[in-house]
């Protein structure tokens, strides 16, 4: 095994660990608005997205010390394999909802670890492709975050962002 596949199967178990616990830690905090920038406030699919997002961008400023420095598009190509993660969330979500009708709690979690392997697998094939500098990375990633607190704070009224019970971004 490589480094690279060391460091991302470090990732997977890391993401999916973090991402897990991450659930349920906005409750815990009492619905700290912190603690809302970077943890799910509701069940909707939107705030899930954070449990792929945050764990794998916190693994990947990490990872940048030991193995990041050598490429110079390391954050691009980071912020495109966590961006395929984020995106597979929607995707398998709303195709296996749409097929069966409704949503199961089992289903839905192997989403969210299948959709964080999916990110670790692409970074692993395109870590060696020429990519442009990590500034375009970084900005992505922070684009990213500005879109998840603005949309936890002023939530639109669309279906990837309502929450099951019935409302909307924090309660």
């Amino acid at each position: 095994m490589n480094k690279i596949t060391k460091f991302e199967t470090a990732s997977f178990i890391f993401a999916s660990i973090v991402g897990t616990l991450m659930h349920f830690v906005y409750e815990f905090s009492n619905g700290s608005p912190i603690v809302a920038l970077i943890a799910p406030v509701n069940e909707s699919v939107f705030e899930h997205l954070k449990l792929t997002f945050f764990p794998l961008l916190a693994f990947a400023v990490f990872e940048y010390f030991f193995i990041g420095k050598i490429h110079s598009g390391f954050f691009l190509i980071k912020a495109k394999s966590i961006l395929l993660g984020v995106l597979s969330v929607i995707v398998l979500y709303y195709t296996y909802t749409g097929i069966i009708g409704k949503n199961y709690m089992i289903p839905d979690v192997l989403i969210f670890y299948i959709s964080v392997l999916i990110s670790t697998l692409y970074f692993v094939k395109k870590y060696k492709k020429n990519e442009s500098k990590n500034l375009a990375g970084i900005l992505i990633f922070i684009l990213v975050w500005i879109v998840f607190i603005v949309f936890t704070f002023k939530t639109p009224h669309i279906n990837l962002f309502l929450d099951p019970r019935g409302f909307y971004g924090i309660k």
